[in-house]
């Protein structure tokens, strides 16, 4: 789809400010991981990077047995571009994620916000 622009990290620190969200749980799985968030989530079809204890993970694809679950419950405190290509959240325990989206014809990453009245909202990148 697209490269990441400054209108996600606004929406995503304008959620991480008021103070509710939370990592709910992660869903690891073939081609997909997903962050869930208490009000949102987030839909990873590409790489991801995650420093967890001071260690570097990778996810591309496929499950593995890196501790993923370390981030549930943790807090996000801000998100912040890296590149237009890597999207970088970092949660209050110091633990931070790296999400990569590519340009292409297919999603790699997919944001399912709360819907408005009867919209759905999502973010597609």
């Amino acid at each position: 789809m697209i490269s990441y622009t400054e209108d996600i990290v606004e929406i995503l620190n304008g959620h991480f400010s008021s103070g509710e969200e939370y990592v709910d749980s992660i869903l690891l799985a073939t081609y997909v991981l997903n962050i869930n968030f208490s009000n949102f989530n987030i839909q990873c079809t590409e790489r991801m990077f995650a420093t967890i204890g001071g260690t570097v993970y990778e996810w591309n694809e496929f499950p593995n047995s890196s501790p993923w679950g370390l981030l549930v419950r943790q807090i996000p405190n801000k998100a912040k571009l890296n590149s237009p290509y890597s999207l970088n959240i970092t949660f209050d325990s110091g633990d931070s994620v790296d999400i990569e989206t590519v340009e292409g014809q297919y999603e790699s990453v997919i944001f399912n916000f709360p819907p408005i009245g009867e919209s759905h909202v999502m973010e597609i990148f």
